[in-house]
């Protein structure tokens, strides 16, 4: 497939042990997708000000899914989830 964006996405990351490793999502009817924003803003509002990022073009995100099944890209998603620290300093 021809990457149809040239520009480098924000692709939200978590970091273990120094290596970043990407988040996935999952659609409601269960199929993995890769996530990316368009801008940091964009990132930012959906995920919140703590997000991880890397930035990837298109075809270098595309690569890095491949090996895991994962074929479709689910770009600027309005939310991804909670900001899972910030809601843990909120409990305690």
């Amino acid at each position: 497939m021809r990457p149809r964006h040239c520009a480098g996405w924000f692709v939200p990351v978590r970091s273990t042990d120094g290596i970043a490793v990407l988040q996935t999502g999952r659609l409601p009817d269960g199929p993995r997708v890769g996530i990316a924003f368009t801008t940091l803003a964009l990132l930012r509002a959906a995920t919140g000000p703590r997000q991880e990022f890397v930035r990837q073009s298109e075809e270098a995100l595309r690569d890095l899914l491949a090996p895991r099944g994962i074929t479709r890209i689910q770009l600027d998603p309005v939310l991804v989830g909670p900001d899972v620290r910030s809601e843990a300093a909120l409990v305690h």
